[in-house]
């Protein structure tokens, strides 16, 4: 009984030390259980096995454990919960989400045939402590999901039969140790979401029994051993949201039970291997927001199990091969924020996608048609910020499961379709129910449609995208003889051009733009960027004008996002110069004028370029709190 007084005296001093000394009732409770329990009376393990899980029980706050059902109250342990007998040992401990708090005591690794220890999403705390390594007749090891602190020990390694080792969502740190290659039973191992540092050993590469390979959400960096490559039993391997760095082994396509790859948010670079499109088991590729460039291997297409492509947020250029359409099984397909070009594959409407993201790149050419043979299955679509032209294709009005549609940032032309009438399923700027509310809508803004639209979108246009006309590209005739006055669809930019100009007859480009295409150079944006561009009647640029163009630009003081108000001008992108210039100097002795009280400003222009508004950030001054 003294050996038990001392674990109780122990508990104490961890209850005291962190902070979470139970009321004086529970504790006078828990004293009583411990004291009052005789392992000598138990008829089916030794009393030293009986010990070591009362030690166990009073150094996790047995007492407050969610179910604690016959712990310290009968004499058979089979009968207590979360507790297995086999032979007359205890063989299991199953205790995970149970509400253990504090650390695991050295006693219980005088379980000398226990098989399974789970005590996962719990509140473990302390070091994970070297003496597991002692218990060589693990096969399970679960304690992901708790507090454990510390390093890894290297101690783990001597666990032979282990089958499975998740210390995942804990705050272990240090390295990696290589001796956990030594673990060739294992099928499972996860140290995920940790703060490991250093570099992946090369020794986990001889885990060749390993089917799922997670140490996600770390701080690792180096690059990817080549020897993970032998892992050919894995089915996930999962890498994502560390510091990795270097490129994707060749070795990778070795894998050919893999059914999960992710090596996303980290730094690697290079090419993605054509040997990856030998993994004919593949259901999930993601290795988005790297630093990966060149072209996307052709070999892709052969993965004919993959459902989830994530390749966006890298550097990738060339084409989209259009082999990626054989992939009958694809349903996410993430381009976006790349460097591609080259036109839209219409084999991409011949599969059955849900997600189709190819915005941010240079893509050219049409919007295929064959896109609208995603009807049944088409969810989200966006192409925005490519240079796409041509007209909409009626097509995409049969896509009457769309909830998500951006075309913007275009030249897309011309009408919008008709039966765009009949996608109701399209969020609009005021639902916010799910999925509505994480911003879904239809964008057809900064393009060069027509406007105003006829019926029957334009009712439908001003419900699900009511302001998508206000960026529309502008072409206007400027005859000579009377010159002519422009406001632009958004109503904030008039341009008043006098009768002989430019002494020719010409168009007046009006280009909206969604930010400014250069730095600002100290200056703040304040939320109107466009371009002006001039061609006389045999398309030849028209640069200058022997008199001066006059803008007035109106704002709203809600747009200004914290610019003097009194400091708005408007500046053009000098190229000689690099740099961002009052645009009244184009014209001599040109100045600015501001009305603060109506909210716009004038000036004249002489010459044509990129155009924005920006003036200086407002500086608040604070007085000391004592002073206020």
């Amino acid at each position: 009984m003294k050996s038990i007084n001392r674990y109780l005296v122990l508990t104490i001093l961890v209850f005291a030390l962190t902070n979470v000394l139970p009321s004086s009732a529970h504790y006078v409770e828990f004293g009583d259980e411990v004291n009052t329990f005789d392992c000598a009376s138990v008829t089916d393990v030794s009393i030293e096995e009986c010990q070591a899980l009362t030690s166990f029980y009073a150094s996790t706050n047995g007492a407050g454990w969610t179910d604690h059902t016959n712990w310290l109250e009968t004499t058979i342990v089979d009968n207590w919960f979360g507790v297995t007998v086999s032979g007359g040992h205890v063989t299991k401990l199953e205790l995970d989400g149970n509400l253990l708090s504090g650390p695991l005591p050295y006693e219980i690794s005088l379980l000398n045939n226990l098989q399974t220890l789970d005590i996962s999403t719990n509140q473990i705390s302390g070091q994970l402590p070297s003496f597991l390594g002692n218990m060589t007749t693990l096969r399970q090891l679960e304690l992901f999901g708790n507090q454990l602190s510390g390093t890894i020990p290297a101690e783990l390694g001597n666990l032979s039969q282990l089958t499975s080792l998740t210390l995942g969502a804990n705050q272990l740190s240090g390295t990696i140790p290589p001796e956990l290659g030594n673990l060739g039973n294992l099928t499972r191992l996860w140290l995920y979401d940790n703060q490991l540092t250093g570099t992946i050993p090369p020794e986990l590469g001889n885990l060749a029994n390993v089917e799922n390979f997670v140490i996600e959400d770390n701080l690792l960096s180096g690059s990817i051993p080549p020897e993970l490559g032998n892992l050919t039993k894995a089915w996930v391997i999962n890498i994502s949201g560390c510091q990795i760095t270097g490129s994707i082994p060749a070795s990778f396509g070795e894998l050919t039970s893999l059914m999960y790859l992710d090596l996303s948010e980290n730094q690697l670079s290079g090419s993605i291997p054509s040997q990856l499109g030998n993994l004919s088991n593949l259901r999930y590729l993601e290795l988005n927001n790297n630093q990966l460039s060149g072209s996307l291997p052709t070999s892709l297409g052969n993965l004919s199990q993959l459902s989830r492509m994530y390749l966006e947020k890298n550097q990738f250029s060339g084409a989209i091969p259009s082999q990626l359409g054989n992939l009958m099984n694809l349903s996410w397909l993430r381009l976006d924020s790349n460097e591609l070009t080259g036109t839209i594959p219409p084999q991409l409407g011949q599969g059955q996608i849900y997600q189709l993201y190819l915005g941010d790149n240079h893509l050219t050419g049409s919007i295929p048609a064959a896109l609208g043979n995603l009807s049944e299955t088409l969810w989200f679509l966006n192409l925005r910020n490519n240079e796409l032209s041509g007209s909409i294709p009626a097509e995409l009005g049969n896509l009457d499961k769309i909830i998500h549609m951006d075309l913007s940032g275009n030249q897309l032309s011309g009408n919008v379709p008709a039966n765009f009438a009949n996608l109701d399923t399209l969020c609009q700027p005021d639902d916010l129910t799910f999925p509505c509310s994480a911003g879904y809508e239809l964008n057809l803004g900064y393009n060069r449609l027509t406007v105003p639209a006829s019926e029957p979108p334009a009712s439908f246009l001003a419900i699900k995208d009511p302001d998508w006309f206000m960026t529309q590209w502008q072409r206007e005739y400027i005859p000579n003889t009377t010159g002519r006055t422009i406001l632009s669809y958004s109503g904030r930019t008039l341009i008043t051009v006098p009768a002989g100009a430019a002494g020719v007859d010409f168009y007046l480009e009006y280009t909206p733009l969604r930010a400014p295409g250069y730095p600002n150079g100290g200056l703040a944006f304040a939320g109107l960027n466009f371009d002006l561009s001039a061609f006389d009647t045999f398309n030849n640029p028209v640069t200058q004008f022997t008199l001066p163009l006059s803008l007035r630009l109106s704002y709203d003081e809600s747009d200004l996002f914290g610019v003097r108000e009194d400091s708005l001008g408007l500046y053009y992108w000098n190229t000689s110069r690099n740099a961002w210039e009052d645009a009244a100097t184009t014209c001599p002795g040109g100045t600015t004028t501001r009305n603060l009280a109506e909210n716009w400003i004038s000036l004249p222009l002489c010459h044509l370029s990129e155009f924005t508004l920006m003036g200086t950030v407002e500086v608040l001054n604070y007085l000391p709190m004592l002073l206020r």
